[in-house]
């Protein structure tokens, strides 16, 4: 019974973080962040690997959506624990809660000295000026308000059948 709840409640994060991440990610690299990472002054070039390096850009190729899967299943696993709270509440307060922890926790406080995290602001070099830090926001946000939602909708109480 456990398992099949984690198995369904886990589907539904993989999916919600994969597809969401996927799109406004490839939006975002289109409209705000490409030349960052292509071009004359694409500086996360400096340590990431970019689609200007194609033997590089294969290992992306065949990663990028196991390595999504397994953000989700990490995602799924850590919320596990609290899915009857989440269930419990209004489709308002998931949202929230669970915008909150992608965004805080998954980002701005995460421990990872990139663009637009506050460690970031702290350990990147002077090239990583405050508008490059504020160029990543929207994907960062847009997304992350976009999976709060669809997964506050998709775990919400089921309708009790009639007896």
């Amino acid at each position: 019974m456990v398992e099949r709840k984690f198995a369904n409640f886990a589907l539904k994060v993989v999916v919600t973080h994969t597809v969401t991440y996927f799109v406004v990610g490839a939006i975002a690299y289109q409209l705000l962040t490409k030349p960052l990472y292509i071009g004359e002054k694409a500086i996360m070039a400096t340590f990431m690997r970019t689609e200007d390096e194609p033997e590089l850009w294969r290992h992306v190729m065949v990663w990028f959506f196991p390595a999504q899967i397994l953000r989700g299943l990490l995602m799924a696993l850590a919320l596990f624990p609290f899915l009857d709270t989440l269930i419990s509440w209004n489709w308002k307060k998931r949202f929230l809660v669970i915008a909150g922890i992608y965004i805080i926790f998954g980002f701005w406080a995460s421990a990872v000295a990139a663009p637009g995290t506050i460690e970031g602001f702290v350990y990147l070099r002077p090239e990583f000026t405050p508008s490059i830090h504020l160029t990543v926001q929207p994907e960062i946000v847009v997304q992350g308000l976009l999976m709060s939602s669809w997964l506050a909708h998709w775990v919400r109480p089921h309708p009790q059948p009639l007896s």
